[in-house]
């Protein structure tokens, strides 16, 4: 698992009309409110640090003040099924030779190559489950709704 980047919490701003009582008129000004924008990097990196941490949704949510779970949910399935479970290592070039590598750097490769194997196998199982889930929830709404909704084999589109 890498380090986790720091995130930039940055304030929202908003335009609004506020009263200048030195020139006794309404203008227009940026103001900051209560909330923070979060760029793509900012929520790859929440969303990286709820899955590895392993904590509670709503100790992220209170730590970097996200409108709620929900937003963070929404994060998980966009940038964590991408990003992390499926990432793939870069192709390397010829020069790592096994012959050329100490038995501990071996040993420490295979252990690295383990744990990734480790962690994209629990990716598979939680999209084998995903899977499962929207099977079972198209079962069950076209039997209470009595509505197909899966394609049929050999109809025209």
């Amino acid at each position: 698992m890498g380090a986790i980047p720091k995130v930039k919490m940055k304030k929202k701003t908003q335009t609004r009309q506020v009263y200048n009582e030195e020139l006794g008129r309404f203008e227009w000004k940026e103001v900051e409110t209560d909330k923070y924008v979060f760029d793509e990097t900012d929520k790859i990196a929440i969303a990286r640090e709820y899955h590895e941490r392993r904590c509670p949704a709503s100790e992220i949510v209170a730590k970097y003040h996200i409108s709620s779970a929900v937003v963070l949910y929404g994060w998980l399935d966009k940038y964590l099924n991408e990003k992390v479970c499926v990432s793939l290592q870069p192709e390397t070039d010829n020069e790592t030779d096994m012959s050329r590598k100490s038995k501990q750097q071996l040993e420490e490769e295979l252990k690295a190559m383990k744990a990734e194997n480790r962690r994209l196998q629990e990716a598979l199982e939680l999209e084998k489950l995903r899977s499962r889930a929207y099977d079972t929830m198209i079962d069950v709404a076209e039997a209470n709704f009595n509505i197909p909704i899966r394609k049929k084999a050999g109809t025209k589109q």
